[in-house]
This record gives C-alpha cells, sequence and structure tokens, in this order.
C-alpha cells in the first residue's frame, strides 16, 4: 500500500487515475473498483480523488460500467473481435464478387449497345420506357440470346 500523499495531484496523475478507471470501466481490472482501491494504487485519499470532477466523472462511469454488465472480460473481447474479423472477411469476399459479376454486367451491355449500333439503331432509341409491362426473365432471355456472341472485331481479316 503506498502512502498517503498530501501534495497536490498533478496533471498527469490526474490523466493516470482516469486511465485506470477507464480501464476498470472496460474490465480489465476486474469487477469490484472501490474509492479505496485508487486511493491505494495512486496514494491520494478519496476526498482529494473525489475533488477532481474528471475523475469523479470516470469513478462514475466506471462503476454504472461495472454495475449494468457492460464491462466484458478480455476472452469475450477476443471473441468478438475474432468474430468480427471474420464478418469483415466475408463481407470482403461479398465486395468483390459483386465488383466482378459488375464488370461482366457491364461488358456484357457493352456488347448489346455494339450489336444495337451494328443493326442500324442508336442506344437512346432502344433505352426507352415500355408501354407495356416490363418483359419477364424467360422473355428477356429470349430477347438477348442473339446479342451472346463474341463481338466481331471492326476490322476484317487482310489475310
Amino acid at each position: 500500500m503506498k502512502s498517503k500523499r498530501y501534495g497536490r495531484m498533478s496533471v498527469l496523475d490526474e490523466h493516470k487515475i482516469i486511465a485506470e478507471l477507464d480501464q476498470w470501466a472496460e474490465g480489465q481490472r476486474g469487477t469490484t473498483l472501490t474509492w479505496e482501491k485508487l486511493e491505494d494504487a495512486f496514494g491520494f485519499s478519496r476526498q482529494t480523488l473525489n475533488q477532481k470532477k474528471s475523475i469523479k466523472a470516470a469513478y462514475a462511469l466506471a462503476k454504472e460500467a461495472l454495475s449494468g454488465g457492460k464491462a466484458k472480460s478480455k476472452a469475450e473481447k477476443d471473441a468478438e473481435i475474432s468474430a468480427l474479423k471474420s464478418t469483415v472477411e466475408r463481407l470482403e469476399r461479398e465486395i468483390s464478387e459483386h465488383v466482378r459479376r459488375e464488370g461482366l454486367w457491364r461488358e456484357r451491355w457493352q456488347r448489346i449497345a455494339f450489336h444495337i449500333r451494328m443493326s442500324g439503331l442508336q442506344v437512346h432509341q432502344v433505352d426507352k420506357p415500355a408501354g407495356t409491362p416490363a418483359p419477364t426473365e424467360r422473355e428477356t432471355a429470349k430477347i438477348l440470346r442473339p446479342f451472346d456472341k463474341e463481338i466481331p472485331s471492326p476490322y476484317p481479316d487482310n489475310e
């Protein structure tokens, strides 16, 4: 046990105490926080500690976190971090798959636009709202099937 100090608390001491209280709030120091533990750890009386509004507020927040069950053990935090990492990895894979599919979709529409132009039309002539309901997926596939072929070279082979 440190002996009680009767000097003034420095700003550095205040920051150290608040950092300690933050660790208590996160559950890194256990689940039972008392003024006596802080007195023993830092050598200031309860009255001195309680006199600083920032320390008093940090103490209240730490006690609230501990009593509300908000504090998590290191194992719980590690498990949560691991779960979050795997979620991030899964989402990154999903994003890369969507990016790949978008690339394929853009290529397909470039082919369609090319074939529309080759047939003597302009894309804006074809891309306008239909007066009738949109075709079903099956009808769309039937309409687009002739366009699912390689784009011919605009330059004939000179062989």
